[in-house]
């Protein structure tokens, strides 16, 4: 009987520690994709209010909206996403972006994760 309740202990023990490891890895794993979406998504779309020709961009509003619309496409992770615009002008190249991502550990704990991003065409 003292056998059998060391082997459970040990199993609940091995199990909560495998659940941090993976909830950590989960946060880090999320944070690295936000900040790569939000940093590319910010250089493209500064990138494209100066294009030549190619751009179909003629207003903050739709500046704002193809920064969406490409950090949109570059989350694959399951979370709720918010995206606050602390600063834009097309004309000038100046976009500066907050980006919230909401999301679920295993425990069904919600946790939030911010990045800020800022870009000026030169």
């Amino acid at each position: 009987m003292k056998q059998f309740i060391t082997v459970i202990g040990i199993a609940v023990i091995v199990t909560l520690i495998a659940m941090t490891l993976l909830s950590e890895q989960s946060r880090s794993s999320r944070q690295d994709e936000l900040e790569r979406a939000v940093s590319g998504a910010v250089k493209q779309t500064v990138k494209a209010t100066h294009a030549d020709g190619q751009t179909d961009i003629t207003s903050n509003k739709e500046m704002v909206a193809h920064f969406v619309n490409v950090v949109s496409n570059n989350i694959k992770s399951d979370g709720d996403i918010s995206v606050k615009v602390l600063g834009v002008d097309y004309q000038d190249g100046l976009l500066d972006v907050k980006v919230s991502e909401t999301f679920k550990y295993l425990n069904g704990k919600e946790k939030t994760i911010e990045v800020r991003k800022c870009a000026i065409y030169e």
